[in-house]
């Protein structure tokens, strides 16, 4: 049996905005497909009921949607952090109620741990530490973005036996190597379109929604995103798939809430989810679906905008990132403000109100000025959408990655806590930290009927 942990978020802050372990899910029906047991232990589980009564713990709670905000503790701030205006804390469960969950699970052959944030590499290695007490003979293999963005940083420190960096095809063989035992259904590891459906039945169903994956990849390579990094090839599920993931979403969780999780959702999307939402708003089931992740502009047509809103769509987010169109040419040129406008007009012309729309706004870049973020806010607003300032994170591997090495005062190289875009580490004197609080309360004041 392999355990698998999705574990703590130490953070100044953080919300479940439809955030579930996707790729643990997967990994553990791969692993049931191939004749191995899997469970899961969630650090992140908002509803568990002996952290959420511990008087150490600032109970979470529940928003619209199934999103809300996790339980969390104040510890202290890392070193790096000394000095910075803001408290820390841990997210997610109680230690005790960690330690508790991994006391009645019977000795597991492995244990995986996945990551998500570069930043966020404390609460890996808390994690790690805690399985080592209470199975220190086990080997723990160390996956996910962290993993895989900086595969020495976390060699040398999270704690884990294996940092796993390698395509998922390689994992039956390494499982092999570590404990003998041949997963069945080897051929399938390496093909997103032939894995097994996410193991939904390991979540909570107090989780109130279901997380949705059509796809793998996006086409475009912008600057700042390591999407092509992390997935270089482009796959997409046909409509039977799509189909299955959203009924057992609803037979397993009861959920009438679905937050898809792609990069690029509505690209190529022709012949595989066109025809999932069409049969959706013809013949149901009656769900919503939220778009966390930004929808690409381009793809927003009317016809497009028409059979969202029939079909359910209620969360939507739009990648626009900034509306001075020769800084976008710059960054890859995937929206220009034109292009942006008509798509606006298109979703509200299908129904959409201001309450359902979010534009994303990448805010202090290298090479960007505050003014241009402020020019792009009240363009946003003047539109009638809420505009969303997203704090720009270096991340290792990006195109932009060495020129925001160069000019940050802090060692973003070294220290992957200076990634955390909430302390901002590309700071400089034409763009200061008190330009960025500045421009996200601009934002916050300026968003529709908020004056």
């Amino acid at each position: 049996m392999i355990l698998l942990i999705n574990p703590w978020v130490h953070d100044f802050a953080a919300f479940d905005l439809w955030a579930k372990p996707m790729g643990l899910l997967f990994l553990a029906s791969l692993l049931r497909e191939g004749g191995c047991g899997a469970a899961l232990i969630d650090c992140l589980d908002r509803h568990d009921s002996f952290t959420n009564c511990h008087p150490e713990v600032m109970a979470g709670r529940d928003k619209k949607f199934g999103t809300g905000k996790y339980p969390r503790m104040r510890i202290a701030k890392p070193e790096p952090y000394a000095g910075f205006p803001r408290h820390f804390h841990r997210h997610g469960i109680h230690p005790e109620s960690f330690r508790r969950k991994l006391a009645e699970i019977d000795k597991p052959d492995m244990v995986w741990i996945t990551s998500v944030m570069t930043y966020w590499y404390p609460g890996v290695s808390e994690a790690i530490r805690m399985v080592r007490e209470v199975f220190p003979e086990v080997p723990v293999w160390l996956g996910g973005i962290y993993a895989r963005l900086c595969p020495s940083h976390a060699q040398r420190l999270s704690g884990a036996d294996r940092v796993i960096t390698e395509n998922l095809a390689g994992i039956p063989q390494m499982i092999r190597e570590q404990t003998g035992f041949s997963p069945s259904n080897e051929s399938a590891w390496g093909d997103f379109c032939s894995w097994p459906l996410p193991a939904l039945d390991l979540l909570e169903p107090a989780a109130g929604y279901a997380p949705l994956l059509t796809g793998l990849g996006c086409p475009y390579r912008c600057p700042y995103c390591a999407s092509a990094t992390l997935q270089p090839e482009r796959q997409r599920l046909g409509f039977q798939r799509i189909m299955e993931q959203i009924r057992r979403g609803q037979e397993i969780l009861g959920a009438s809430d679905f937050a898809f999780y792609d990069d690029a959702l509505l690209l190529e999307a022709e012949q595989s989810l066109r025809p999932v939402l069409e049969k959706i708003a013809r013949d149901g089931p009656k769900v919503s679906f939220h778009v966390p992740n930004a929808l690409h502009v381009r793809a927003l047509s009317r016809d497009w905008c028409d059979l969202l809103y029939a079909s359910g769509f209620r969360t939507i987010r739009l990648g626009l990132e900034t509306a001075l169109d020769g800084r976008s040419r710059q960054w890859g040129g995937k929206v220009h403000s034109e292009m942006y406008l008509e798509a606006v007009e298109n979703l509200f012309a299908a129904g959409f109100s201001k309450d359902d729309l979010g534009a994303y706004l990448i805010c202090g870049l290298p090479g960007q000025a505050p003014e241009e973020v402020a020019r792009s806010i009240g363009f946003v607003r003047q539109s009638g959408v809420r505009p969303l300032v997203a704090e720009f994170s270096p991340i290792p591997g990006t195109l932009m990655w060495n020129q925001a090495a160069a000019l940050s005062p802090f060692d973003i190289e070294a220290e992957p806590l200076y990634h955390n875009n909430t302390f901002f580490a590309c700071r400089r004197p034409d763009f200061t930290y008190t330009d960025l609080v500045a421009l996200k309360r601009l934002a916050a004041k300026t968003n529709p009927g908020e004056g």
